[in-house]
């Protein structure tokens, strides 16, 4: 197990593997600027700052939202074909999943479907424009 010499002195209190787990990742808003939700994985290019992507609309604050939580799903999953036993990981993957979900499902409610499997309306929408992708009266989500 690897800690912090000092945090154990100031305290005298071992870290937990919650701890230590959650620490590996950032939040989700700042793995997906930067492309990495790992803290000691990430390295910059040179001087490059990441940029934070900032919703004009609701509708795009949380398509932004969808888009965080699927990537940070993405890159716990690739850790997760390395280490299959690390199950604080997995529980971490499991809470995204449920983000994700509660994420999507608001989204299609509020808006329109954007997986072919959506059933929120009593009709078939999946193939009605505007898509996500399309510029809609200038919002551009692309």
């Amino acid at each position: 197990m690897f800690f912090d010499d000092i945090d154990f002195l100031l305290t005298g209190k071992l870290p937990s593997n919650d701890d230590i787990n959650n620490s590996k990742l950032v939040d989700c808003k700042i793995g997906y600027a930067r492309g990495n939700m790992f803290k000691d994985e990430y390295m910059p290019y040179k001087n490059y700052k990441a940029r934070e992507v900032i919703p004009e609309t609701e509708e795009e604050a949380l398509l932004l939202k969808i888009n965080e939580s699927e990537f940070a799903l993405n890159d716990i999953s690739l850790y997760l074909d390395l280490h299959p036993n690390d199950y604080d990981m997995y529980r971490k993957f499991r809470e995204e999943t449920n983000k994700y979900k509660e994420y999507l499902n608001r989204y299609e409610r509020m808006y329109r479907p954007l997986e072919l499997t959506s059933t929120y309306t009593d009709t078939y929408d999946y193939y009605k424009n505007p898509w996500p992708w399309d510029n809609d009266g200038g919002i551009k989500y692309v």
